[in-house]
């Protein structure tokens, strides 16, 4: 009796897992293109079922209800953390699930009740199991199992194959990847990858040669600007979410970002720059602003890299006899920052321990006013003792799901913008600017700001994805004179106050692996013996920039070109004219851009990879 009903328990999981399946690959791919290796990726699933009917001899209906729950929470995750990030987690991002409680606000908000699809057998189990049980031994004719083996053999060895014959393959993007192979496949090609392969890494890695596949031009015959800031401070301030939409814009009268405003007038200001940030998001904009290098793309280089020793910007400011440090109030265990900053190179971190979360917002750290307030007590200590210093300060109050405490919000919204994630958006901004412009002040009286070259960015968009509602898309639109698109959610304030410098609005395209280049240029330090992806934004143009995780990797920007790799062979690319604000036939010329963005790729992982490894991965504080 027990055998036979356990023959209803494997064909009821199977039909479950396989429907499951197919609507996790309707949430991450937003369709079913290609579904055919969804029946291909079932045979592991298969195989394991057939498993336990051979060897579990009693309580199998408990074992396949603890894989259906399991398998159930993990589509439901992936499912969640596609909606976000618009590509498929990896088995190494499941490492960072100790990092949920620290943004588990932001994660409730993407939570919609289509997600507990994946849960509703549960209810539907109660019922089938009740009848299964109460019918006789004669109502189940079923195959043995034994016999069953050999039929479904058939499908497990397509599988393997399917899997042999990609594991060489181009593996750059999770989703394309996933689309094409499938999302489980996707996930033993990526193991292999990390695990197996035993391929050299590309040793001829050169500026020369990288700047060859970008074919960036240089402008004029000399350097332009080169040293003007040479032995100043550096104070660089990377702000949480800060997108360049809401410079310069009014609601009401009222400037959202009037200090950076004020501030854009006195300096050097790019408004075509853009997020580059791989899985690691915060922390990937950190390691790319300090060594102009790409991220890794499906996780986060604060772990795959950690070990590593990266020639960085603090490296190099050392041996010009600065002192080097970063601030940010969240704990430095958060996305493992604790080894990032050895990594780079950084003199000392201040994190958590030191800020004490005062004036705690949120489920993260200290308010920006504790953050800068704080900060000024280390650099004015330098300042006084003629110490020249590199300070990297991380913002964090305007972090999703950007909702402050009454008591710091400022700017008066209409009613419109009420219980918005947009009008909260503008409100922590405008507070987060508010804090900066209290810095600068501070600075200036203090005498740092006159002998020091100041740098604000953005590190990432804090509006996409399923986060924004139509009524978000309608008010931006609103704001913007045309519909929200990627090109305005990607695209990041880059800023540089130099000493005795005129303002000026440079309009050629950049991304933050150029903001490195950019700064060494204005404080004379050549790069010239430091591999580096990026390009000095004074003396370069022609950009090729891409970025691999919020989009195809492949996809890339160049002039006023945007371009969006297809998930697929079947799935078309295309072009966006971020001038025009619409789509563009995709060209040749896109298609070729597309072949050298992935150049650069490979280059970069290649150059990852034969990083040598530190002597120690200690930490000092």
């Amino acid at each position: 009796m027990n055998q036979k009903r356990s023959g209803i328990y494997f064909f009821l999981f199977t039909i479950i897992f396989l429907i499951k399946a197919f609507i996790l690959r309707y949430f991450v791919m937003k369709g079913f293109e290609n579904g055919s290796v969804v029946i291909l990726e079932m045979s592991y699933v298969i195989a394991l079922f057939l498993l336990i009917e051979l060897v579990v001899k009693k309580g199998k209906l408990l074992v396949y209800l603890v894989i259906d729950i399991i398998c159930s929470l993990l589509f439901f995750s992936i499912a969640i953390y596609s909606s976000y990030f618009g590509t498929v987690p990896s088995y190494l991002d499941l490492t960072n699930l100790n990092q949920v409680g620290s943004v588990g606000e932001s994660v409730a908000i993407l939570i919609e009740p289509k997600h507990f699809i994946f849960f509703l057998d549960f209810l539907l189990l109660i019922p089938i199991l009740i009848i299964v049980n109460k019918m006789k031994k004669t109502d189940f004719i079923l195959f043995k199992v034994k016999h069953l083996a050999w039929i479904f053999g058939v499908f497990t060895f397509s599988a393997i194959l399917l899997f042999f014959f990609s594991k060489g393959d181009r593996l750059v993007d999770p989703l394309s990847t996933a689309a094409k192979k499938g999302i489980l496949n996707y996930e033993l090609i990526q193991i292999y990858h990390d695990y197996v392969e035993t391929a050299d890494a590309d040793t001829d890695v050169t500026n020369k040669r990288i700047m060859e596949v970008k074919s960036a031009k240089k402008i004029g015959d000399g350097n332009a600007l080169f040293g003007v800031a040479k032995q100043k401070n550096v104070i660089v301030i990377q702000m949480e979410s800060l997108q360049n939409i809401i410079i310069n814009q009014k609601i009401n009268g009222q400037e959202i970002t009037p200090n950076l405003n004020k501030l854009i007038k006195k300096s050097y200001y790019f408004p075509r720059v853009y997020q580059q940030i791989g899985a690691g998001n915060t922390s990937d904009a950190e390691f790319q602003m300090n060594t102009s290098l790409y991220p890794a793309g499906n996780q986060a280089i604060s772990k795959m890299y950690a070990d590593r020793e990266f020639p960085s910007l603090p490296r190099l400011l050392k041996r010009n006899q600065y002192k080097t440090m970063t601030f940010h109030a969240d704990d430095v265990t958060y996305w493992n920052r604790i080894q990032l900053y050895p990594a780079l190179g950084f003199d000392k971190y201040y994190d958590k321990s030191y800020f004490k979360d005062r004036d705690k917002v949120g489920g993260f750290g200290s308010s920006d006013e504790v953050l800068y307030e704080d900060s000024m007590k280390v650099l004015e200590k330098m300042y006084k003792n003629n110490q020249k210093f590199y300070a990297h300060i991380i913002s964090l109050t305007a972090h999703t799901p950007f909702e402050l405490p009454q008591d710091k919000v400022s700017l008066e919204l209409p009613s419109k913008y009420n219980n918005t994630l947009f009008g909260h958006y503008l409100e922590a901004q405008n507070y987060a600017d508010k804090a900066l412009g209290e810095f600068i002040d501070s600075l200036k009286k203090k005498g740092i700001w006159d002998d020091s070259v100041v740098i604000v960015y953005g590190d990432h968009s804090g509006l996409g994805g399923e986060l924004l509602k139509d009524k978000d898309n309608a008010l931006l639109a609103e704001m913007l004179g045309h519909s929200y698109s990627l090109a305005d959610r990607f695209n990041i304030p880059f800023i540089i106050s130099v000493p005795g410098q005129k303002a000026e609005v440079k309009t050629n395209l950049g991304g933050q692996v150029d903001m490195m280049p950019t700064l060494t240029n204005l404080l004379g330090i050549p790069l010239d013996k430091q591999i580096h992806f990026g390009q000095d934004l004074f003396n370069y143009e022609n950009n090729l920039i891409g970025m691999r995780y919020y989009m195809t990797a492949g996809s890339f920007l160049h002039n006023q070109t945007m371009y969006l790799a297809g998930k697929t062979e079947d799935d078309e690319s295309k072009s966006f004219d971020m001038k025009q604000h619409k789509y563009v036939d995709v060209t040749e010329k896109d298609n070729k851009n597309y072949e050298r963005m992935l150049n650069l790729y490979e280059l970069n992982d290649a150059y990852l990879k034969g990083l040598p490894v530190r002597k120690t991965t200690e930490s000092q504080n």
